[in-house]
């Protein structure tokens, strides 16, 4: 369908967003359920928050790392993942001025590390 200008395109785009509103959200709660879906939104999370690629780890290296570190690398904890925080959960230790990624760590360790 060709469009007049941009604008009636962003009316077609915002009129077509509200009539599939619904399924639209529907496909995307299937898709994040999905392996490839978490990895990916975990990935954006992690650059959203500054979180870097290093010369040792791509960011798919650091995911494959991430998903079977088990234990917090300086106490030794059994990590947990979950909604809400608890002392130990999984967190990605990085650097803040670098964004550089150093250890996995439970949550106890990385705030005291800050």
């Amino acid at each position: 369908m060709p469009y007049k200008d941009k604008e009636d395109k962003k009316a077609y785009d915002k009129q077509y967003y509200e009539n599939n509103k619904e399924s639209r959200n529907k496909q995307i709660k299937q898709y994040q359920a999905t392996p490839e879906g978490k990895k990916r939104k975990t990935l954006c999370d992690w650059r959203r928050r500054g979180l870097i690629e290093t010369n040792q780890y791509t960011y798919d290296e650091l995911y494959e790392t991430y998903l079977y570190h088990t234990n917090c690398e300086e106490c030794d904890v059994e990590l947990t993942t979950g909604r809400f925080i608890t002392k130990t959960t999984k967190s990605m230790d990085h650097c803040h001025t670098t964004g550089i990624f150093r250890n996995i760590l439970c949550h106890s360790c990385n705030t005291k590390r800050r």
